[in-house]
């Protein structure tokens, strides 16, 4: 079980690598985000019609776009790592729940500057 501190940091850092792999621009995996591996992702799993080019592919796609579906997954897998992974992983959870907070307030000065 964690404790409330290391669930926020754990939550803080799949936030971060999920906004990662899905929004950004150097990765985002997200079709509309228009980076080089959306763009792969969408000849790799879609045909011109936008049809799966096959079940697996669509549903790789799909949990790679999907920021829940992706969420759950590095959350869980954060959890685990912060469990039973070896003594450093904590720092490097850490670092990425402080990046993951930097993106919340970055978003939420965005929104309240409008």
């Amino acid at each position: 079980m964690l404790e409330p501190w290391q669930f926020i940091i754990v939550a803080l850092c799949a936030y971060r690598l999920t906004r990662f792999f899905v929004f950004d621009s150097m990765l985002g995996a997200n079709l509309e985000s228009h980076s080089k591996f959306s763009q792969w992702l969408d000849v790799f799993a879609y045909n011109a019609d936008g049809t799966d080019k096959s079940w697996v592919r669509g549903k790789f796609a799909d949990l790679l776009v999907c920021p829940y579906c992706l969420g759950f997954w590095l959350s869980l897998g954060g959890w685990a790592a912060w469990t039973w992974g070896p003594s450093w992983v904590p720092y490097v959870v850490t670092a990425w729940a402080v990046a993951g907070a930097q993106s919340m307030l970055n978003i939420t000065e965005r929104k309240l500057s409008r």
